[in-house]
């Protein structure tokens, strides 16, 4: 919710509407960089300026949802503003310069023309996103600790699924029948995110035809 339309529009303004200069070139680079950081990094990031932030701003007294959320945004931001430019740069130059010369100004014909070409694209950078931060344990364990909790509360910590996999493994004795149902719920929900990929983009390329 947070970072695919916040990613969506950077990439956009970034493709559609920035100038070529040294200070986009610098920005996009750092974006690609980002990409490759390791997840623990990110939750660094999150235990020592998103878990303050949250804390001052909301009820919340220590490790929260709020911040595990916004760390696991700040994780696939990178790859939803990547892989969107890409898409953003598949749709012909031509296109846009038929709506421009039909009197459409930039950002109607970026919104109606280009966006709606790019959209298959966006979809499978939008749940390429997702399919990663559900696996994702170790920025996770630094935000919101790895204690199991049965119970949701978005101003206190909770427990994610790879996350209790970690907790469950790391007990005495492990409990390797749960921690293996746990991971086959995570490999179908990425199943089920994948299939819905397919499925979408084909659905957008037969409206298009």
């Amino acid at each position: 919710i947070i970072a695919i339309p916040f990613g969506v529009l950077t990439a956009i303004y970034f493709n559609e509407f920035a100038p070529s200069n040294w200070l986009t070139k610098t920005m996009r680079s750092f974006i690609e960089t980002l990409t490759g950081v390791p997840s623990i990094i990110y939750g660094l990031l999150g235990i020592t300026v998103l878990v303050p932030l949250t804390v001052r701003l909301t009820p919340a007294v220590n490790s929260n949802l709020i911040a595990g959320a916004l760390t696991l945004s700040v994780i696939i931001l990178p790859t939803i503003i990547r892989t969107t430019e890409e898409s953003l740069r598949v749709v012909p130059d031509d296109h846009r310069a038929a709506s421009l010369a039909l009197g459409a100004n930039k950002t109607q014909t970026t919104f109606k023309v280009v966006l709606p070409q790019a959209s298959p694209g966006i979809i499978t950078a939008t749940f390429l996103g997702v399919g990663r931060v559900i696996g994702e344990s170790a920025a996770l364990i630094f935000v919101l600790g790895a204690a199991i909790k049965d119970t949701v509360n978005i101003y206190e910590p909770s427990t994610s699924l790879a996350v209790h996999i970690w907790s469950m493994m790391t007990d005495e004795p492990a409990n390797i029948a749960l921690s293996s149902t746990i991971a086959l719920l995570i490999l179908a929900i990425v199943l089920v995110i994948n299939i819905s990929v397919k499925l979408s983009v084909k659905l957008l390329f037969r409206k298009g035809t």
